[in-house]
């Protein structure tokens, strides 16, 4: 016969002890995993994500807050979280900030820009220096104080176009006492970096809302930016016009390639010319276009470039200088400025110009030209 087990029942007092130890070891069996240094779950999120619920612009000035979700909401990683800041305008000058975060995953904060007009403003989680998740943009608009701006904050002009309005506005002529640069301002070649700016010469397009227009084919790692490469000429030439061949162009594309080189725009080639009068699309079709002129002043360059014409696909062509041919500057367009170094002969060439009438009417080309001028002869 099997033996028969004897169980000690312990008295009252010791069993109410036991049940209370078995209680105690259940609760803590059942309990979430915590840092050491936290008392609430980690998070979910596999990786950062980053949450705008104030944007504003109140003159030069900015107010941004937000909130930040971790993948692990631990006091350490907290501490080691930083939301940056890419604030860029559409001439593609750029500043860079950053900032931490509190208890709550929140953060805000002031900052005070020098940069007008539209700028798009993006953030990013970094987390030990390192990003996570996807970066988040905006688009706000930033006017100088006492005076309006076009989107890229162009100057210059008697009276500053209204962007989007159809407003004109006369440019100023430069200082009388201004040197007229004669020659050729050789371009050096567009850049894409790896932080996200970008070099040397190249275009972009707006919508008519001033939305940014990707191109499929362009060489960036952004695409609303088209690299550009000199053509033949170098860049630029203001001692002459550099004409297209005839005809424009051939089975091949467009043909024209004394300023750029031609480059890819969504499946087909554009390029860019000038000469004596205005062939593009649009109501200044045969009016005169000067031959482009640039003057210095203080390390500061004016002038036109009227007769800056693109060729797209064949036939259609666009007149994308500043001023038109007609002397105004329609909508977005805006005069010709930027920077120059009389040593080096460096210098910096920037504008924007709104398409009128054709296929793409009033979409707007904004047109960086970096290099070194040449002085003819």
């Amino acid at each position: 016969m099997p033996r028969r087990m004897h169980l000690a029942v312990p008295s009252r007092p010791q069993s109410a002890l036991v049940t209370l130890l078995l209680c105690a070891l259940v609760v803590v069996a059942a309990a979430p995993r915590t840092d050491a240094a936290e008392q609430r779950p980690t998070g979910r999120a596999k990786r950062a994500k980053v949450a705008l619920t104030q944007l504003k612009a109140t003159g030069a000035k900015l107010s941004l807050a937000g909130t930040v979700t971790l993948p692990r909401d631990t006091a350490a990683a907290r501490r080691r979280t930083r939301v940056a800041f890419s604030l860029t305008s559409a001439a593609g000058r750029s500043e860079r900030f950053a900032t931490g975060i509190d208890r709550r995953r929140a953060f805000r904060l002031t900052r005070t820009t020098k940069l007008t007009g539209r700028l798009t403003l993006t953030a990013r989680v970094t987390i030990g220096g390192k990003a996570s998740g996807t970066a988040l943009a905006r688009v706000l608009s930033v006017r100088a104080r006492g005076r309006a701006t076009t989107p890229s904050g162009g100057g210059g002009a008697t009276t500053t176009p209204t962007p989007g309005g159809g407003a004109t506005a006369t440019p100023s002529p430069p200082p009388a006492d201004a040197e007229k640069l004669v020659g050729t301002f050789r371009f050096d070649p567009g850049v894409s970096n790896p932080d996200g700016s970008h070099g040397g010469t190249w275009f972009r397009m707006f919508t008519p809302s001033w939305k940014p227009f990707a191109n499929a084919d362009s060489r960036s790692r952004d695409k609303t930016y088209t690299l550009l490469r000199p053509g033949t000429d170098g860049g630029l030439r203001t001692d002459a016009y550099q004409e297209p061949p005839t005809p424009y162009y051939d089975a091949t594309g467009v043909l024209a390639d004394k300023v750029i080189e031609r480059e890819r725009f969504f499946g087909a080639y554009f390029t860019i010319f000038t000469r004596s009068t205005d062939v593009a699309d649009g109501g200044t079709k045969g009016l005169p276009t000067p031959l482009p002129e640039v003057f210095q002043k203080d390390g500061r360059l004016y002038g036109q470039v009227t007769a800056w014409t693109a060729n797209w696909n064949g036939a259609p062509l666009f007149n994308q200088g500043s001023p038109k041919p007609d002397g105004t500057l329609p909508g977005y367009t805006a005069p010709l400025s930027g920077s120059y170094d009389t040593a080096t002969r460096r210098y910096t060439l920037d504008w924007q110009s709104q398409i009128v009438g054709g296929g793409f009417n009033d979409y707007t080309g904004l047109w960086h030209l970096e290099g070194t001028f040449v002085p003819a002869g």
